[in-house]
């Protein structure tokens, strides 16, 4: 019961947390169109800013964490296989997205 009250409150703070991403987004389109909206962009990185640690420390500490208890030591260490291979696979594609915009503008 715990871990599903600490799961709806994450479930919930994911639809707060992509609602000013969208507000975000949102803001800087209307920036890049002309718009001032800088100090709309300021705040809604100054939310997320004051609102992410929280989350993560929630997600980390009170939900991910204790569920460890649920999965066998095997499926434990699968899924942190998964996660690191994903992880790698993640920064990977973010610096060849960067080498891939370098070398656009290079032409």
């Amino acid at each position: 019961p715990e871990h599903a009250r600490i799961m709806d409150e994450l479930i919930s703070e994911h639809r707060y947390s992509r609602q000013v991403v969208g507000k975000l987004v949102a803001a800087k389109e209307r920036y890049l169109k002309g718009e001032d909206t800088a100090q709309e962009v300021i705040a809604c990185l100054k939310e997320l800013a004051q609102f992410y640690p929280a989350h993560i420390e929630k997600e980390d500490k009170h939900f991910f964490y204790p569920c460890m208890d649920y999965f066998t030591k095997a499926e434990q260490d699968q899924m942190l296989s998964e996660f690191h291979e994903f992880d790698r696979n993640m920064i990977h594609e973010k610096y060849r997205k960067v080498v891939d915009q370098l070398t656009s503008r290079s032409d």
